[in-house]
């Protein structure tokens, strides 16, 4: 398919379909992550603090999570959407799979996992916390 200005978009569906699943996995978990933890007593309690000492908070503390929550949970969330993206792969390569194992067994399966998640976690737990930052920065009402 090309577009009028003559650009080629063959390869915009396929990379959209093998991206999206990895973007419903990465923000779903850390919104159930953090809509749990704000339904908890902890939760109620920080977020509570949150409203009343408001603007007398720096920017940081502001944070509906609280930084090292927010940067946990990115990873997390970062950590699970990484791990969906290796099964996609996975299953779309069943005949790979088996020869994989058939000549270093099932851990040869995750080879590369380690340095993969190593390089996504803190990605992740960044592009979180910055997302956090930024709508108390610029006073943006959370829906929680």
């Amino acid at each position: 398919m090309v577009a009028p200005g003559g650009e080629a978009l063959g390869g915009l569906v396929p990379s959209l379909v093998s991206m999206a699943p990895a973007g419903a996995v990465f923000y779903g978990v850390y919104d159930i992550l953090k809509s749990a933890y704000l339904h908890t007593p902890e939760g109620k309690k920080w977020l509570e603090h949150v409203r009343q000492e408001g603007d007398e908070l720096n920017a940081f503390d502001q944070l509906e999570l609280g930084p090292l929550r927010t940067l946990l949970y990115g990873a997390i969330a970062g950590a699970c959407s990484e791990r969906r993206v290796i099964r996609l792969k996975l299953l779309s390569a069943v005949a790979t799979c088996v020869k994989i194992v058939e000549h270093g067994g099932v851990p040869a399966l995750y080879a590369g996992l380690i340095p993969s998640l190593l390089q996504v976690l803190p990605s992740a737990a960044i592009s979180y916390f910055v997302y956090e930052f930024m709508k108390v920065v610029m006073k943006v009402e959370s829906t929680q």
